[in-house]
């Protein structure tokens, strides 16, 4: 009897470990002078409402619990360039990949590369 509850709490516990969540961690820091970025996203993943120049977003997890979550992922950053009354949506040229377990960093500069879709 021992044996059998020694192989069913074995079972169970080889059972919780391989459903395991994976996970990677995503920040978007602005680099860009005198704007404000707002509504940042990756692809359709929600960031950050605005951050000013040197600034980031609060760390985002991205777990695979997430039905928009499927690692790998290749997706561009979407935001609103802000500056006075001015307010341009841009998307970056850039695909940025992230995998399961890793932490990225993506910084939008001045000399990053973006298009605005609603000129496409």
């Amino acid at each position: 009897m021992n044996t059998k509850l020694i192989l069913c709490l074995f079972s169970f516990i080889l059972l919780l470990s391989s459903c395991k969540d994976e996970h990677a961690y995503l920040k978007v820091t602005n680099k860009v002078h005198n704007v404000r970025l707002e509504n940042i996203s990756f692809g359709e993943i929600p960031l950050g409402s605005y951050i000013l120049p040197g600034e980031s977003t609060s760390e985002y997890i991205l777990s695979d619990n997430d039905d928009r979550v499927s690692f790998p992922m290749s997706k561009q950053i979407s935001f609103y360039m802000v500056k006075g009354d001015n307010r341009v949506y841009l998307k970056t040229k850039e695909y940025y990949r992230v995998d399961k377990n890793q932490n990225l960093i993506i910084e939008i500069s001045d000399e990053t590369e973006v298009v605005n879709p609603m000129n496409e």
